[in-house]
């Protein structure tokens, strides 16, 4: 295990170098510290906004960053809960993603937002977005409407207080780190990655 980890940290260190970030500019370190992890698994987990222009124009690059990133690190979508239309749309997503349909409308969500200019802004109208993509109605308002997915809305909520999400789009690395720099975003989250792997070697 510890070879393995140790290899890892390799390779994402040769990916790396050309770029060093700076605490406080590229990322911030995330309060009260969380102990260190043990194993070769990193989580890394993107809050972002269907509104959000900046979530949209980060997610084509975002998709080829996850692509390629090796199996130890393991990465998820969380919406923002800032209230509102926010929270509509956050729950839709977790809908969604219990009915196995998030992955292949997350980005039809954004394009029907910006590209498209649909409101989407009621139940009402989402329902409708959802029917034009083949999307089971009644299952959709089941999970949408069911103790689970409510369960992941109050997670979201919570993690957002733990981790300092004050704004998106933004990645968290392991719990420890939180990359809101766009313009540096995927060289600073490919450093802190490798980082957490040498705190657990104790390097």
């Amino acid at each position: 295990m510890r070879s393995l980890i140790l290899l890892l940290a390799i390779t994402l260190s040769a990916a790396v170098q050309a770029y060093q970030p700076k605490e406080g500019v590229d990322y911030y370190d995330i309060k009260p510290t969380p102990p260190v992890g043990q194993g070769d698994e990193v989580q890394v987990t993107e809050f972002f906004m269907y509104t959000c222009p900046h979530c949209n124009h980060l997610e084509p690059e975002l998709v080829k960053w996850v692509n390629k990133l090796p199996p130890n690190v393991k990465f998820e979508h969380i919406p923002a809960m800032f209230g509102g239309t926010a929270n509509l749309h956050g729950r839709t997503f977790f809908a969604l993603q219990a009915i196995g349909e998030a992955d292949r409308l997350h980005e039809k969500f954004f394009h029907a937002i910006h590209d498209q200019k649909r409101r989407l802004r009621t139940r009402g109208d989402i329902e409708n977005f959802l029917a034009q993509n083949g999307v089971d109605l009644d299952k959709f308002r089941e999970a949408f409407d069911s103790f689970a997915v409510q369960t992941k809305v109050n997670r979201a909520a919570a993690l957002m207080r733990r981790y300092g999400v004050r704004s998106v789009p933004v990645l968290i690395i392991d719990g420890r780190y939180r990359v809101m720099n766009t313009a540096h975003i995927f060289d600073t989250a490919d450093t802190l990655i490798q980082r957490v792997l040498e705190q657990r070697q104790g390097r």
